[in-house]
């Protein structure tokens, strides 16, 4: 529930009282009761001992649903904490910035993998070498004679085999900006998500242009053009300066 949706929630419970109140009550009881499931989980990972007892409790974790949006937003709170601890917090945010990352990393395995390759691809944004390699291992088609014809919606279409279809990049991207700019973010927040997202999508749509056919590249630019079109003098100063030379 975004912080809207809990005003409104809050303001009918102290307008009509009773059953509402009942309601508030059990919410917040279930969000105290989910974050210190998040704070037990927290504490089991960091008495792993080893880096591989670690790895395999966060796999563990996130098959069996124990490690969830509560434990993230724990593990993020420890996160903050242990950067504004100064020298002596060094080594708890390294090993909690690795669970983070491990976390994140196991999450995206069991979402839907265009989701999964958009949020990859917003942790490389300022390493176009690796985003870009990154995109053309997950958007390249298989060989013309591997592809197979498919239903979608009732419509034949052609599967081309690839790891995440372009289509479902754009559709991503498009969904996940959706929610950045209505969940009440700062606008500074949405406008560099947007900047960023935009950085990829261009990316992206060089690799489709040279893996598929005039009327892929055409749905795929379609169906962004809606998206960024509106916002595109705005987004001028969220463009993040160029990325230094990398290394051979």
């Amino acid at each position: 529930m975004n912080n809207e949706g809990l005003s409104l929630v809050l303001q009918r419970a102290e307008s009509e009282g009773g059953a509402w109140a009942e309601v508030l009550e059990g919410l917040q009881k279930m969000t105290e009761e989910a974050m210190e499931r998040g704070k037990g989980t927290l504490e089991e990972l960091l008495k792993s001992g080893e880096i591989n007892v670690l790895d395999r409790k966060i796999v563990e974790g996130v098959k069996k649903g124990g490690i969830d949006p509560a434990f993230v937003q724990v593990l993020e709170m420890n996160i903050a904490a242990a950067e504004e601890g100064g020298s002596g917090s060094e080594m708890s945010l390294q090993i909690l910035s690795h669970i983070y990352t491990r976390v994140q990393e196991e999450m995206e395995k069991v979402v839907d993998p265009a989701v999964g390759l958009l949020h990859r691809l917003l942790r490389q944004v300022e390493q176009p070498g690796i985003r870009n390699n990154i995109l053309e291992k997950y958007l390249k088609p298989k060989p013309e004679d591997e592809w197979e014809m498919t239903f979608v919606d009732g419509d034949m279409v052609t599967d081309f085999g690839a790891d995440v279809d372009p289509l479902k990049l754009s559709a991503a991207m498009s969904t996940y900006l959706g929610r950045i700019r209505d969940e009440g973010f700062d606008e500074d927040v949405v406008g560099q998500t947007y900047a960023d997202c935009r950085v990829i999508a261009k990316d992206a749509r060089v690799w489709v242009e040279q893996f598929y056919d005039e009327e892929m590249l055409d749905d795929y630019t379609e169906s962004l053009t809606p998206v960024f079109q509106p916002v595109l003098k705005t987004l001028e100063k969220y463009e993040r300066p160029p990325a230094p030379p990398e290394d051979d």
